[in-house]
């Protein structure tokens, strides 16, 4: 009989398809883990309002982790062991000053409940993975709270310049980069507070519900699920994942995200006999 498993899901890339939706055979085959007493947990880089509607449409009711792993909360109600880690205030109030010295399109400043945006590119709001609804300039003397994440969206070659400053001058904080929207020469800078990934979300989680190292399965595509992957019991790449992130797993799925990679691999290893779980799930 297979022991009770941490189960760490990536969304974008890995859980969703390409059209950003969770497939029928993806949700069945997590309900049915769930079912089977299994721990599912979403484990992404997106902010709580960007990933809570995923959460919901999978039924979940174990913890979830934002922020790569900056966030680790229970959607919809106060739980315990909530934690979160801020950026430090200064460094935040520093970086916001930096806008007048690069081309940037536009900034957001990210907490649990919070997203407040600064443009001068309102057409980049386009980009954004949930409806923003207000524009504001962002100083430290307008933030309400000291946010967890700030994102950058800034031409590519000054953001290269710009993250390099970040990290010279903050050791307190770590700067990810990405592209940006398509066709347009822009790259994605979110900052976050050093020391912080995926893992660190997911090994709390897993002393929480006293799951041991090698009961921790992680699914991921993308460079920040390569510590995730490297760092779990049982690490495991999509098939359109990275080179880098394939290098670091355990085992690659047979299938892409586009084909229900994940959900198969999943129901295979842990022997999910999916249609009687969920009937007795539902019973």
């Amino acid at each position: 009989m297979l022991s009770r498993k941490l189960i760490a899901l990536d969304l974008d890339g890995t859980t969703l398809n390409e059209a950003s939706q969770i497939s029928e055979r993806t949700r069945q085959v997590l309900q049915a883990a769930d079912a089977a007493g299994h721990i599912v947990t979403i484990a992404t880089g997106r902010p709580n309002a960007a990933s809570v509607h995923y959460y919901d449409d999978l039924g979940l009711s174990t913890p979830m982790v934002n922020f790569n792993g900056a966030l680790v909360h229970m959607p919809h109600q106060h739980w315990a062991g909530e934690y979160e880690r801020r950026l430090p205030q200064q460094a935040v109030g520093e970086i916001l000053a930096m806008r007048d010295r690069y081309h940037i399109g536009l900034v957001a400043a990210e907490g649990k409940n919070m997203m407040l945006v600064d443009t001068e590119d309102p057409t980049l709001l386009d980009s954004m993975p949930i409806s923003v609804h207000e524009s504001l300039p962002l100083s430290a003397a307008t933030l309400p709270a000291t946010p967890i994440s700030l994102m950058v969206v800034i031409p590519t070659q000054a953001g290269v310049d710009m993250a390099a400053e970040i990290m010279a001058d903050f050791p307190s904080v770590n700067v990810n980069t990405w592209g940006g929207p398509e066709n347009r020469d822009l790259s994605v800078l979110e900052i976050i507070h050093a020391g912080v990934e995926k893992t660190t979300g997911i090994n709390y989680l897993a002393e929480r519900y006293h799951i041991p190292h090698e009961d921790i399965m992680a699914f991921g595509d993308q460079f920040n699920d390569l510590d995730m992957l490297r760092h779990a019991g049982w690490g495991v790449a999509m098939a359109n994942g990275t080179d880098a992130v394939k290098a670091v797993a355990n085992d690659v799925t047979p299938l892409t995200n586009e084909e229900d990679g994940m959900a198969n691999y999943l129901a295979d290893y842990l022997h999910l006999h999916v249609d009687a779980l969920l009937a007795q799930k539902n019973a």
